[in-house]
Parts: C-alpha cells; structure tokens; sequence
C-alpha cells in the first residue's frame, strides 16, 4: 500500500493540466504494479470520467479500492491530493510576495507538456477501444458519436453534462 500511496504523491505533484493528463501515468503503473487488468481500468476510466468531481481523484480512489479496499482508496486520494493543498498554500505565499509574472511564464512553459499528454490519452482509448470491439460495426457509431459531440462542444458551445448525456444515450442506443 505504500507503493500505491508514493505513485499518488507524486502524481499529484505532477498533475498540471488535470486528471486527464495523468491516465497514460497511471495506466502504465497500473500495468507495471499488476493493480488492475486493462480492461478494468478501461472501464474505470470511463467510471471515473463520468463521476461528479476530478477523474484523477476518481480514477486513483477506484484504483486504489481495486487494489486494497476502502484503506487503499483514502491512500491513493490523500496522496493525490496532498501536494495540491501544500502547492496551493505556496502559490498563495509566492503571488502575495508579488511574483505573478514568473508564475505567468512556468504554466505557459507547462501547457505544451499538458497538451500531449492529454491526446495520449485520448488515443490510448481510442486504442483500447478500437482493438477490444469489432470495427467494422462499432467504429462508425462511435465515430459519429464523437463528431456529433465535438460539433456541440465547438460549434453549439453546449454545456459538457449536456453531451455526456446525448452521448450515453447514443450509446446506448447504438450499441444494445
């Protein structure tokens, strides 16, 4: 269990840009440390993703429930959520101390980094999902599915919850 509490320290000090960016990490050392199968976590993921509140914080209590129970999943959310309160409390001391314009220029530094990692995990689903179903009579629909939702979010600027909701009901319709 302190393997699984360190790994969630130190991707809480690594987790700019959201929980999003963290899945291919956490998707290898679950891999590595043999917690979840990867179609468990697979579907944790989409769990996770589809839960009120952050999908690292999500992922890390469903991963750490999986692993060892309810000790394990306080492990993995405490060591997630851990460097956020101390960054939090340091950023609060260094912008009173007037530093905004470095602080500026780390996270524009960081947001490259945050980009990809986030269309890594993107495909990493997309591959998982392309390689466990047959694509001949699923990847239309999900193909569909995505331009439809990608097409509400950009052009339509709906609200998020609104399309995660059109897109399960999609699923569900394409694919009882």
């Amino acid at each position: 269990m302190i393997a699984l509490f360190w790994f969630f320290l130190q991707m809480g000090f690594v987790s700019f840009g959201g929980g999003y960016a963290l899945i291919p990490l956490i998707e290898r050392e679950t891999e590595r440390q043999a917690w979840m199968s990867n179609d468990m976590l697979v579907d944790a993921i989409a769990v996770a993703g589809m839960s009120p509140g952050p999908i690292a914080v999500n992922l890390g209590m469903l991963v750490g429930y999986q692993t060892y129970g309810a000790t394990g999943a306080i492990a993995s959310v405490l060591g997630l959520l851990l460097p956020s309160m101390l960054m939090t409390a340091g950023l609060i001391y260094f912008i009173t101390r007037d530093h905004k314009n470095y602080l500026k220029r780390c996270m524009y530094g960081v947001q490259p980094v945050v980009t990809a990692l986030i269309f890594f995990a993107a495909y990493q689903l997309c591959r998982v999902h392309l390689s466990t179903s047959s694509p001949a009579s699923e990847l239309l629909p999900a193909l569909l599915i995505v331009g439809t939702c990608l097409f509400m979010l950009l052009r339509l600027r709906m609200h998020p919850f609104a399309i995660l909701l059109f897109s399960g009901i999609c699923g569900a319709a394409f694919y009882a």
